[in-house]
């Protein structure tokens, strides 16, 4: 059955995607709308209940098919998808530093002078996310049409204050 479940998600989906395992009610949400399939991050679908449906997406590239890497690439987008809805709650803290350093040289060779400029640009852009956030379950993984990418959604479905509402 989750056979036949996939195979309707992916044709649903564009035909972009492969080994599509979406689990309801976020099928309806996710296979309707392939952009929110391939775009990683956190996104807030608010219903007419007054309910809403949090979904947060990521994807990492796929090394090779072995089990190993498979569970990596899981770890990878769970910590990634996870991060996305502390961002999305909390925000994220941005720092850059710029260091220029410029420094002339003048050569003496007899009564010949040279001089040479150097330059020199480091910028360093961190970007920190850090907050608490209640844990969400896996409800959905699939690749791209090629292979290569490995995505994965975790999600559930709150009320208006944010409490979980129970399947």
């Amino acid at each position: 059955m989750m056979a036949t479940f996939a195979l309707c998600l992916m044709l649903e989906a564009g035909d972009k995607f492969l080994d599509v395992e979406i689990e309801k009610p976020f099928d309806v949400y996710l296979s309707k709308q392939p952009l929110l399939m391939e775009v990683s991050g956190a996104k807030i679908i608010r219903l007419e209940n007054g309910n809403r449906v949090v979904i947060a997406v990521a994807s990492t590239a796929l090394k090779d098919n072995s089990a190993k890497e498979r569970l990596r690439a899981e770890k990878v987008c769970r910590t990634k998808a996870f991060a996305s809805v502390v961002a999305e709650k909390e925000g994220v803290q941005v720092a850059q530093m710029e260091r220029v350093k410029e420094e002339t040289v003048i050569v003496m060779k007899g009564e010949k002078e040279t001089g040479k400029s150097v330059s020199e640009y480091l910028q360093i852009t961190t970007a920190k996310v850090q907050g608490i956030a209640k844990d969400m379950p896996v409800v959905g993984k699939w690749k791209s049409k090629d292979g290569d990418v490995f995505y994965l959604a975790i999600g559930m479905v709150c009320n208006s204050k944010g409490e979980p509402v129970e399947r």
